[in-house]
């Protein structure tokens, strides 16, 4: 069969002004679970092609001629998007359609709509099944990977849009449960994967070329023992990239050592979650942090 993994954009994000700046404020990557999941498919003997479009355009009336299966992956920001993409494949191609991700998780019953199955939760242990027509379930449940060494990476070599970053997930999940966060609900339990086993594949992106790379992790430094760990053999192993990209906590801070170690890493972008800087209003979402924690995080980030 021939089955199309998309990943949609928001029609902000398809303008060619927005693709021109985002080029310059950054790089060029593409989300993580689409390419696990575009990746098991191939290995089963299926012809793949996984597409960004965020990354870049591309010609819709080939895909409709051929693909058996569409598989869209969504956010609540790109939803809408997902929906319009499912229905113009109902209307003028013959392709089975599978909407999945965050978005599609929350409001399963109005991603069904558009689609002829939803996958609900991570689809790795199922996603042959629903590809090959052994589930039928309109809404399959899908239960959560525990072993996270056990999972493939990502597959590159599907994807048909531009792409000079890779992307790493070395966990699922978050110990924290803010109220506001689908992490926490999605991704449950909170699982981490072995130091070996992300520097494996640290050094896959490495043969293939890569000179950027993202850890996808809600929270990086959630586990600040195996974080530094993960470091110090980027550093004795001279797997540093150009930049490396990664989402922490206020509470890094707090550690001199681990932020030293993530700077000689070349851990050198960090997305904090600060959601505010009113006390009442972050107590009020659970953040477990405080103003004064924010400062503290800008400041040491800043010196490192």
């Amino acid at each position: 069969m021939n089955v199309t993994f998309i990943t949609p954009a928001a029609w902000l994000r398809r303008l060619p002004a927005y693709r021109v700046a985002s080029g310059l404020y950054g790089v060029n990557d593409a989300i993580t679970g689409p390419l696990i999941l575009a990746g098991i498919v191939k290995r089963a003997g299926h012809h793949v092609e996984a597409y960004e479009e965020l990354n870049g355009g591309f010609d819709y009336e080939p895909l409709l001629a051929k693909t058996d299966v569409l598989c869209l992956y969504t956010m609540t920001s790109n939803a809408p998007r997902a929906y319009d993409i499912a229905d113009m494949f109902h209307e003028r191609g013959h392709a089975r359609v599978i909407i999945g991700g965050i978005h599609a998780t929350a409001l399963p019953k109005e991603a069904l709509k558009h689609a002829d199955q939803v996958a609900v939760g991570e689809g790795e242990n199922t996603i042959l099944d629903i590809v090959e027509g052994r589930c039928t379930e309109p809404i399959v449940q899908c239960k959560p990977v525990l072993e996270l060494d056990d999972l493939p990476y990502p597959d590159y070599s599907v994807l048909k849009t531009p792409c000079n970053c890779a992307n790493i997930m070395t966990s699922r999940g978050c110990p924290f449960r803010c109220s506001f966060c689908t992490t926490s609900r999605m991704f449950a339990p909170y699982r981490k994967r072995s130091p070996d086993s992300v520097i494996k594949e640290i050094k896959h992106y490495k043969e293939l070329g890569f000179k950027y790379m993202n850890f996808e992790d809600d929270n990086f430094t959630a586990d600040k023992k195996r974080a530094k760990e993960i470091c110090r053999r980027i550093i004795a192993e001279n797997l540093q990239f150009k930049e490396t990209f990664f989402f922490g906590r206020t509470d890094m801070a707090n550690d001199p050592e681990l932020l030293d170690l993530l700077a000689a890493a070349h851990l050198n972008w960090v997305l904090i979650g600060i959601e505010s800087l009113n006390q009442a209003a972050l107590d009020d979402i659970e953040k477990h942090q405080s103003v004064e924690d924010i400062r503290r995080a800008g400041k040491a980030c800043r010196e490192h």
